[in-house]
């Protein structure tokens, strides 16, 4: 779990650069775990930005008329659909399960792991939590991958106005990193 728990933070800090630091701030558009490429050192690096947008007023919701991305990540499209789609792929990396096709009757990894979780983000169960995740990854310590969940499930909010900014997922990585040591 370690180094996937690495490379989700390093792509969260991909998307907080592009997002809140970049001169010209950034909105990726297609973040999938496609688009996350891993060097020989296990380093994160967002690419394919194919669809990427600049976000002219950051301070402002900015809802963009077209639709895009890939098909499974696609959110409702505003500046906070890439870290819908971050959180898309986080699921994955605790699941093992494809965003969209892997779970039956169309359903997707968000929708999926909401009904097998029964939807408590604040007291998540943690036998719950655990009943999803890729048994690949045990012995993981069980907190660390509730945490990782919750974190993931702050970035698939329905409304993107309750979703976190990819700052406040950093932030939550990196709390959670320095808790795990």
């Amino acid at each position: 779990m370690q180094v996937q728990w690495h490379i989700a933070t390093e792509a969260a800090k991909g998307l907080y650069y592009l997002h809140h630091d970049c001169s010209l701030l950034i909105h990726h558009r297609n973040i999938k775990s496609n688009n996350i490429l891993i060097d020989s050192n296990f380093e994160a690096h967002v690419a394919d930005f194919d669809h990427a947008k600049f976000l002219h007023d950051p301070g402002a919701s900015e809802c963009i008329s077209s639709i895009t991305g890939s098909y499974g990540y696609i959110a409702l499209v505003d500046e906070k659909s890439d870290v819908y789609n971050f959180g898309m792929v986080l699921l994955e990396l605790i699941t093992g399960q494809q965003s969209v096709g892997g779970l039956g009757d169309g359903v997707d990894i968000v929708r999926w792991a909401w009904k097998t979780v029964l939807g408590v983000k604040e007291d998540t169960d943690l036998a719950a939590v655990m009943a999803i995740v890729d048994n690949r990854l045990t012995p993981s310590p069980a907190e660390l991958i509730t945490n990782l969940f919750k974190v993931a499930m702050l970035c698939v909010e329905e409304q993107s106005t309750e979703r976190s900014t990819m700052r406040e997922v950093v932030h939550m990585l990196s709390d959670l990193d320095a808790a795990a040591r």
